[in-house]
């Protein structure tokens, strides 16, 4: 299923009408009600749809962080967890929000490590799944029907999680704001997603099929850019463009083997739609057509920085001196 999409780049994209709509939309109806449309129809179906195909042990919608070409999805999840827990230096009672919780993989390992999550998503099928698993698991997680740029609360979290998610806000100066309002000083954000060099660069089939509304791959320099402008800073930046490969191949993967499961209960529309999808954004990393980064941010601090810190994000961003 690669090798078919070698002919992509020889086959025409232009279909006028549905790169015009994509636009129209938010400016007829704003923002939010854009995003509450498109994340709808991405994501609001059976939770089992998305299960079939994502990790059966760690259900997480993004890339996890391999080492080895050869290891399992859960391996390669668990160590980022691993990495970020350890990088935005969280410790029992510390309070996250994550946005777009997905399907609470985040949140099962975090609470586990006594740390209080709060979820804020616009899909209600996430929601009413995250608070029966919740209710299994015995833990007490907060979920917030809210899009993010409309949300407004005088609580300041201790770190932020957005992982997979900056894909669908590519407002970036309006979602650097948020995060710089909602962050306790000193706070720390970690966010990844799959990235190109354009602005809402996407496939026709992508915007019809599975990602309506304007959403856009991240693109690194636009928001670094608009980062440059606000109090943030970044601690550090990494591609794992490969990972991501490995990760999409083993979804589409995974979703071959539960073929008959999804057609019986979704319909071979939404088979082949999603077969799609999922072979040809592996393809498009194992092509370097995309990337993948991963960041951590901190909000300023009070008082004067510790220069020992201050090295070691120093180290973390540009390697020890030769």
């Amino acid at each position: 299923m690669l090798s078919p999409f070698e002919l992509r780049g020889a086959m025409k994209d232009v279909h006028p009408i549905t790169t015009v709509w994509r636009f129209l939309q938010p400016l007829l109806f704003g923002q939010v009600h854009t995003n509450k449309q498109a994340i709808t129809a991405h994501y609001d179906i059976d939770p089992e749809f998305f299960l079939s195909f994502l990790d059966p042990i760690t259900p997480c919608y993004t890339q996890g962080v391999y080492e080895r070409d050869d290891e399992t999805l859960d391996v390669a999840t668990l160590r980022k967890f691993d990495y970020c827990f350890e990088k935005l230096k969280l410790k029992p009672g510390d309070r996250i929000l994550e946005i777009g919780p997905g399907w609470g993989a985040w949140f099962e390992y975090a609470a586990k490590r006594g740390i209080k999550c709060t979820g804020i998503t616009i899909s209600k099928v996430s929601i009413d799944y995250l608070n029966r698993r919740a209710k299994e698991l015995g833990h007490e997680w907060e979920l917030i029907d809210a899009d993010l740029l409309a949300y407004t609360t005088d609580r300041k979290y201790d770190a932020i999680v957005i992982m997979g998610v900056i894909e669908h806000l590519p407002q970036y100066q309006s979602v650097l704001e948020k995060f710089a309002s909602l962050i306790k000083p000193g706070g720390l954000i970690f966010l990844d997603g799959s990235a190109c060099t354009k602005k809402y660069e996407l496939s026709s089939y992508m915007v019809k099929y599975i990602y309506g509304g304007n959403h856009s791959f991240l693109v690194l320099h636009d928001f670094l850019d608009k980062l440059a402008k606000t109090p943030l800073e970044v601690l550090e930046i990494q591609n794992d463009r490969h990972s991501y490969f490995l990760t999409f191949q083993q979804w589409a993967r995974n979703f071959d083997n539960n073929r008959d499961f999804v057609i019986e209960r979704f319909g071979e529309f939404n088979y082949r739609r999603f077969r799609l999808y999922l072979w040809g954004a592996a393809y498009e990393f194992l092509s370097r057509s995309l990337d993948c980064y991963r960041m951590f941010i901190r909000a300023p601090g009070k008082g004067i920085a510790d220069p020992n810190e201050l090295r070691a994000d120093a180290l973390a961003i540009v390697g020890p001196a030769s």
